[in-house]
């Protein structure tokens, strides 16, 4: 067996005392009962790639409309209500299975949120605007209960800052999308009050979080914007454009699945992180591509 080489440590082994790897539990899986599942869809054509490919260096989002089937639509929405409520679920608080208004790694749980990941058109536009080796990031479906909403921010870190005095990017240089988030409707939110996100277009060229307690932030000019959705439609954003989910005014929770990719050099998410263990289910019936969306990587430059 191989050991690491003497003297190349970077801590002490009093300050530092290893953790044995966490013990393999059983995954918390569902099968979808529906007949229905998620079908292959349709790869999108080069106009519709060149759209996106113009509106997210300039917008910083774009709506790509009508994508799911009903059916479709049906398996996601009663994936999410019935992890929502799993007892299971909700008992294994070590599992880091929801947070917050977050449910976390939802291809564990049901093999049609796995397939969502290779549903067309959503992995040719991450592979044309991310590079053809990206892969899954995350994979979180959100609830919004009634009065519950999120403020103004930008997702994990500010990628590409800027000085406090700089007014940001250039328009005609934009920093490289490095993180692509795709939201599917599960339900309709197609009227104001229950528009499910607002971005502030443009602002993926700020260079900075948007400033607390703002209601309207605006960058450049241009304030929020509602995206409308109907039960399966879709929309991406770059995740550096100020964004949020506004509070849900209506009288039931506000559902929203979807698939967060992320270039090759972006880690992937999922917790435990270093310990985490890709359940043997997640893998079976994968071709090629879902499972190098799911991580399984050809050898690179680094290894």
């Amino acid at each position: 067996m191989l050991e690491f080489a003497r003297g190349l440590s970077y801590s002490t082994r009093a300050q530092d005392t290893p953790r044995p790897p966490p013990a393999k539990r059983a995954p918390i899986v569902t099968v979808t009962p529906s007949s229905t599942s998620i079908g292959p869809g349709i790869p999108p054509d080069e106009e519709t790639i060149d759209a996106v490919k113009h509106a997210l260096p300039v917008d910083g989002y774009f709506h790509l409309g009508p994508i799911l089937e009903d059916g479709e639509v049906a398996v996601l929405r009663e994936a999410m209500e019935r992890k929502w409520s799993d007892p299971a679920v909700r008992g294994d608080e070590d599992g880091d299975h929801i947070r917050g208004r977050s449910m976390m790694r939802m291809f564990e749980y049901d093999v049609a949120f796995r397939d969502l990941i290779i549903r067309e058109p959503f992995p040719t536009i991450a592979e044309a605007i991310l590079g053809e080796d990206c892969h899954l990031m995350s994979q979180n479906a959100l609830v919004n209960e009634p009065g519950v909403g999120g403020g103004w921010h930008l997702d994990d870190v500010c990628q590409h800052p800027v000085p406090d005095d700089h007014p940001g990017h250039a328009p005609d240089v934009p920093p490289p999308c490095n993180v692509l988030q795709i939201f599917v409707a599960v339900m309709n939110m197609d009227t104001p009050e229950r528009a499910p996100t607002q971005v502030v277009p443009g602002s993926h060229l700020a260079g900075r979080r948007p400033e607390r307690g703002l209601e309207e932030p605006t960058f450049r000019g241009r304030g929020p914007v509602s995206i409308f959705a109907k039960a399966g439609d879709a929309y991406l954003f770059d995740n550096q454009v100020w964004h949020q989910g506004p509070l849900n005014t209506m009288d039931c929770d506000r559902l929203l699945a979807g698939v967060t990719y992320s270039r090759r050099h972006i880690a992937q998410r999922f917790y435990p992180f270093i310990d985490y263990q890709m359940p043997d289910h997640v893998w079976e019936g994968a071709d090629e591509r879902l499972q190098r969306f799911l991580g399984r990587h050809k050898k690179g430059a680094y290894g």
